[in-house]
């Protein structure tokens, strides 16, 4: 039979008593029950403990972490922000060539395309972009109302100057555009935007077409056995506006081409292909 152990509780009024029965070996073993008790709630805050702590630091690295991430990144808009405005400073130099270029020709007027440095006007990338972006479409436009390029492209027997006359050979007189050779019927195309002036007999150019560009050029396209475009058309450059003749005053199958500069007549040979 196992030892008991007889508890009794007697109140301060002693009206009425209480008591219970515990083991005896639990009562003689309490003082190990209650280190192991201890223990084991120390073991448990240690653990809590432990966790709070590891918790904080995963905080805290994250914290170090996000704010090197930031500081890389900050680093890395420098750097890229160097770069773009290196390729910014390249594209400016290559448009004040292309303006200078077109200045130099007599396309544009000084100061029609930009003035001076943009770098000194604008103060931001997005800026600067914005004005590559309006700089690229005038010289965009600039270009495609200029007669520049080939309107055939047979050999040219004759270029623009003085010259021997070809109808006899006698004497001299000035001619005023070239001449492409070519066989009857063969493309002539439009070499810039604008609108048809001119498109029928006009004289000894016999079949003719005129085109206004913007640019304030003319280009004229003479001899020709077919007209494909109608006066008050608009045409694009590459366009075919005729085929190769020799009406008017000609010797033979060829394609006479001018251009004019407000109305007078230029050579037409450095706009055939720019160097």
């Amino acid at each position: 039979m196992d030892d008991k152990v007889t508890i009794l509780i007697i109140p301060k009024d002693n009206n009425q008593t209480f008591s219970f029965q515990l083991n005896a070996d639990l009562v003689r073993n309490y003082r190990y029950i209650l280190k192991l008790g201890v223990i084991t709630l120390l073991i448990f805050f240690t653990f809590i403990l432990g966790i709070f702590i590891y918790s904080l630091e995963v905080r805290n690295e994250n914290h170090r972490l996000t704010s090197e991430l930031s500081s890389l990144n900050q680093k890395i808009e420098y750097f890229d922000s160097l770069a773009i405005k290196s390729k910014l400073a390249n594209i400016e130099g290559n448009i004040t060539m292309i303006n200078d270029y077109l200045v130099d020709r007599g396309i544009l007027m000084r100061g029609d395309a930009g003035g001076e440095s943009f770098q000194r006007q604008n103060k931001n990338i997005a800026e600067l972009i914005n004005y590559f972006e309006t700089r690229s479409l005038i010289f965009y436009s600039t270009l495609r109302d200029l007669p520049a390029g080939l309107p055939s492209y047979g050999k040219v027997t004759s270029e623009y100057g003085y010259r021997m006359n070809p109808f006899g050979n006698y004497g001299g007189e000035f001619h005023s555009g070239i001449d492409f050779k070519g066989q009857i019927g063969e493309p002539v195309k439009a070499t810039g935007d604008g609108y048809v002036e001119k498109a029928g007999w006009y004289g000894g150019y016999g079949n003719c077409v005129i085109i206004n560009h913007n640019s304030g050029y003319q280009s004229l396209y003479g001899h020709l056995s077919e007209i494909k475009v109608s006066e008050g058309m608009h045409v694009k450059a590459g366009d075919l506006i005729g085929l190769i003749g020799s009406t008017g005053r000609s010797i033979g199958p060829h394609l006479h081409y001018e251009i004019r500069k407000n109305g007078e007549d230029v050579d037409p040979v450095p706009f055939l292909k720019f160097h």
